[in-house]
């Protein structure tokens, strides 16, 4: 709550992730951004992760001809985490995940990761206490 100097991390994954959310941690301008980790109060750390949850598989069956169709979905969970350390003793004090909505389409993969990112700045926001 009263620290002023973060340093923002990307903590691997995407680039776009990490981009939007440092231009919108920009535009708050709660933080000042420095640039290194040894001249900040907090290290805030984005990272994204798709975690792979196995497959499902089922059938359905058409009553008119009589026939069975099996079908199969990989199931991925796609998540941007947010973690802020302290600078000094880098121990983690909070952490929060935003699952990203699934898209199929690039375009629309890149505009979920956007507000995915976002969302957490949000999140931020209102766990500061700081209004928009």
């Amino acid at each position: 709550m009263t620290a002023h100097k973060i340093f923002l991390s990307n903590g691997g994954g995407s680039d776009l992730g990490y981009d939007a959310f440092y231009s919108e941690m920009k535009k708050w301008g709660r933080y000042q951004v420095v640039g290194s980790p040894e001249d900040a109060e907090l290290i805030v750390e984005l990272s994204y992760h798709v975690e792979d949850l196995g497959t499902r598989v089922w059938s359905s069956v058409n009553t008119y001809n009589n026939t069975t169709q099996v079908h199969s979905r990989e199931m991925t969970d796609p998540k941007l985490i947010l973690t802020i350390y302290d600078a000094r003793t880098k121990t983690s004090l909070w952490s929060t995940v935003d699952h990203r909505r699934l898209a199929r389409m690039e375009k629309n993969r890149e505009k979920e990761m956007i507000n995915s990112a976002e969302r957490l700045v949000e999140e931020l926001r209102s766990r500061s206490g700081t209004p928009q």
